[in-house]
C-alpha cells in the first residue's frame, strides 16, 4: 500500500431530535413514525372523548326526564296527602272505591 494516500475524514455529527429526512430510499425514519403514532393516538383519544361526551349528554337528558317525572309524582302524592289530612270524606271515598265498603242500610251493586 505504498503509493496510496488515505485521508482521515471524521463522520458528520448527528443532531439530536426529530428528523423528517429519509434514511434510505423507501423507508421513513423512526422519528416520523413516532410523530405519526402520536397523531393517531391523539385522534383516537379525541374520538373516544367525543363519544363519551355525547353519551353523558344522553344520560343527562334521560336523568332530567326521570327527575321531572318524579317531581310530578311527588306533587300528586303531596296533594293527595294534604286532601286526606283536611277532608274526612276522602277516606270514605277511598274505602268505597278501593275496598268496596258500604254504609249502614246501603246496597252495593256492581255492573259488569
Amino acid at each position: 500500500m505504498a503509493g496510496v494516500k488515505t485521508y482521515y475524514r471524521p463522520r458528520a455529527r448527528r443532531k439530536k431530535g426529530f428528523s423528517l429526512k429519509r434514511k434510505r430510499p423507501g423507508a421513513f425514519s423512526v422519528s416520523f413514525l413516532g410523530k405519526k403514532f402520536f397523531i393517531i393516538c391523539f385522534v383516537f383519544l379525541a374520538l373516544v372523548g367525543f363519544a363519551g361526551h355525547f353519551y353523558l349528554q344522553y344520560r343527562i337528558g334521560k336523568l332530567e326526564e326521570q327527575k321531572r317525572n318524579l317531581l310530578l309524582t311527588k306533587a300528586r302524592l303531596s296533594a293527595k296527602i294534604s286532601r286526606l289530612k283536611k277532608d274526612p270524606k276522602a277516606y270514605e271515598e277511598i274505602a268505597r272505591r278501593k275496598y268496596g265498603l258500604v254504609k249502614d242500610n246501603e246496597r252495593l251493586i256492581i255492573f259488569r
